[in-house]
């Protein structure tokens, strides 16, 4: 099975402020055993991860935002979140390359997320047997009431 597994949250604790890319980043409890697991299983992994994420990576990419008029261009504030973001993406690859060696066939490098059987993210809603009435009963209204004259 292919399985894609997000990094932030779900391998390793986001607690750290955004821009803190000198604290040591911490494996959340039984991803690291989880992941040689699942490997050793015979799982093709895919990491893929906000980081990663060419908008956020290139300062010669305009924002979305921007181009859709919604915020204005900032020069000096986009190359700081640009370093800031490359930064994030280096301790990333750093990581996984200190203490998950052989674990991904790949990292995600594009926008959207990749091709896999299975997304293993801490964002996620569980879409499962239940389908859409699970999503329902998670985060719907109640259903409309008609009004009798």
């Amino acid at each position: 099975m292919i399985i894609a597994i997000d990094f932030d949250g779900t391998i390793v604790s986001d607690e750290q402020p955004y821009d803190d890319t000198k604290t040591p980043l911490r494996f959340l409890p039984g991803a690291k055993s989880g992941l040689t697991r699942m490997k050793a299983a015979g799982h093709v992994l895919i990491l893929f991860s906000g980081r990663a994420s060419p908008w956020l990576r290139d300062a010669r990419v305009i924002d979305p935002l921007v181009q859709a008029g919604v915020r204005k261009a900032h020069k000096a504030t986009a190359e700081r979140s640009r370093q800031i973001n490359q930064a994030r993406y280096d301790q990333m690859l750093a990581f996984v390359k200190k203490e998950l060696p052989g674990v991904f066939a790949l990292v995600w490098e594009h926008s959207g997320k990749p091709g896999a059987d299975v997304f293993i993210d801490d964002r996620a809603a569980p879409f499962n047997e239940d389908g859409w009435r699970g999503m329902v009963d998670l985060y719907g209204a109640a259903e409309p009431t008609t009004m009798r004259a």
